[in-house]
């Protein structure tokens, strides 16, 4: 990978790790005030949301970073390009309050606690305005990154400040707001350092050229909201806010380390856009199979560490009050692997490459076994059944992707980095085994075995020569010879 692609990987994983660390601080604080039934209640909301906003935004965010990608290089065209999604945007979003309006006067689960279904949306008006697709088109992870900090800082410390009791759940929910997308009224703001109106004739701004296109993304975001929202809605519905807070909770760790691994992805779709769109084929499948492999050396062990660590984890940051969440982090820790696959195969690969319909076949695939698999599974095993159906739905996916893939670029799974993965996570698990059996106490299992266990798997990769840990401990070794020349 490219120095520069490098860079950007870091920034966006710093990025990723900050939205990690948010709820690891607060949600072990937020778990024990609010109870499984109040972070449940917002859960729920937030789901109610999500469908809604899925309709506003259509397939805006990602559409739009692939074609500010494709012309990042010529400001008059992003202005344009910009001018109009961000007009096309604003108009849906408008339309989007009109559900909101609709649901906050008709829904009695709603109107239990209409006040924090309003503040929820806030949601809408951010994202709307945020902009967020124009700066990781042009890459530009470092202002993201940094703004991100800032204001994930000031949200944590104002969550200890104002969140004190059961009552305070308007609070709660206004400071998640802000953590997830308040930052971007910054991103409208800083947008006149880029954007020429001048040089843009407004009477060629054509909004709506861009409805078709985006309609297939939103098709694509569409299915995919069926097995990641889906599963909230169905527990609230079929069961009880307390399973939607069991699920929830163990949905919080499953996607902390999911984020990590698909960090990559963010920096990967404008790139390999733009290598598609250069017709530089050779280096964009060299790039492709170098991520499947990061992917692979990532995700696998940290599903096998987590369905070990579920149990202390959920205890630690959510509290006894949480158990029924253990299991539940189990039956998902696969999804780390699946989602970490499909996310490099599909959303960047396919993607970038304009084959769209081909990850719309292959997420209806796991949309259609999610629902089916959670309407059986979920009256019966609530949170259990839920968690499963997921894990089953995202294999399906991640399959469906792989085999639609090999004909556009061929993906060496069984080559001899990937079978060391697979070794050393082996290796990993039986440590993590022999560890559980010997600990006096849970903790003091995660106290030893996290750190060693990383240390045993990193260790047996640089005895194999690994590509990617030579590579990290090249760039150590050449940073600390730049401090020390620099001294």
């Amino acid at each position: 990978m490219a120095t520069s692609l490098k860079q950007n990987y870091v920034l966006n994983l710093v990025n990723t790790l900050a939205g990690l660390i948010f709820p690891l601080i607060t949600f072990p604080y937020v778990s024990r005030i609010l109870l499984a039934d109040g972070i449940g209640l917002i859960n729920f909301y937030y789901s109610v949301i999500n469908y809604i906003a899925l309709f506003s935004t259509l397939g805006i965010p990602l559409y739009a970073v692939r074609e500010i990608a494709k012309v990042k290089d010529s400001r008059q065209m992003y202005s344009k390009i910009t001018i109009e999604i961000l007009l096309l945007h604003t108009i849906l979003t408008l339309a989007g309050y009109i559900a909101v309006f609709i649901l906050a006067t008709t829904v009695d689960k709603i109107q239990i606690n209409v006040q924090l279904f309003w503040l929820l949306s806030l949601n809408l008006i951010f994202g709307a305005i945020g902009v967020n697709w124009f700066y990781q088109g042009l890459e530009d992870f470092k202002y993201i990154t940094i703004r991100s900090l800032i204001v994930k800082t000031c949200s944590v410390v104002a969550l200890f400040i104002f969140v004190k009791e059961r009552s305070d759940l308007l609070c709660y929910a206004f400071l998640n707001v802000m953590v997830d997308v308040g930052s971007n009224a910054f991103n409208f703001v800083r947008l006149r350092k880029f954007i020429v109106i001048q040089s843009v004739n407004l009477q060629e701004i054509h909004p709506w050229r861009h409805l078709k296109p985006t309609l297939k993304i939103f098709i694509l975001n569409l299915i995919i909201s069926l097995y990641v929202n889906t599963d909230s809605v169905m527990l609230g519905f079929l069961k009880n806010e307390a399973a939607v807070g069991y699920y929830t909770a163990a949905t919080r760790i499953t996607r902390m380390l999911t984020g990590i691994a698909t960090a990559l992805g963010a920096v990967l779709l404008p790139r390999l856009s733009n290598l598609v769109a250069s017709y530089k084929m050779v280096e964009f499948k060299q790039l492709a199979d170098k991520a499947i492999g990061l992917m692979i050396a990532l995700a696998l062990p940290m599903s096998i560490g987590l369905a070990f660590m579920a149990s202390p984890l959920i205890k630690l940051f959510c509290g006894n009050g949480y158990i029924p969440s253990i299991l539940t982090v189990q039956l998902l820790s696969p999804i780390i692997l699946f989602i970490s696959l499909s996310g490099v195969v599909g959303m960047q690969i396919l993607y970038s490459l304009g084959k769209e319909n081909k990850v719309i076949i292959a997420v209806t695939t796991g949309a259609i076994s999610n629902f089916c698999l959670n309407l059986w599974l979920i009256p019966q095993y609530a949170q259990y059944g839920a968690s499963f159906s997921s894990a089953i739905a995202e294999f399906c996916v991640t399959t469906t992707m792989i085999v639609m893939a090999w004909k556009y670029t061929p993906i060496h799974f069984f080559d001899k980095n990937n079978r060391t993965y697979v070794i050393a996570t082996s290796v990993m698990a039986i440590f993590l085994w022999f560890t559980q059996q010997v600990c006096k106490n849970e903790y003091q299992f995660m106290m030893i075995g996290v750190p060693c266990s990383i240390v045993i798997y990193i260790s047996f990769l640089y005895v194999c020569k690994d590509r990617f840990v030579l590579q990290i401990k090249d760039m150590i070794i050449n940073r600390i010879s730049s401090l020390k020349h620099k001294k």
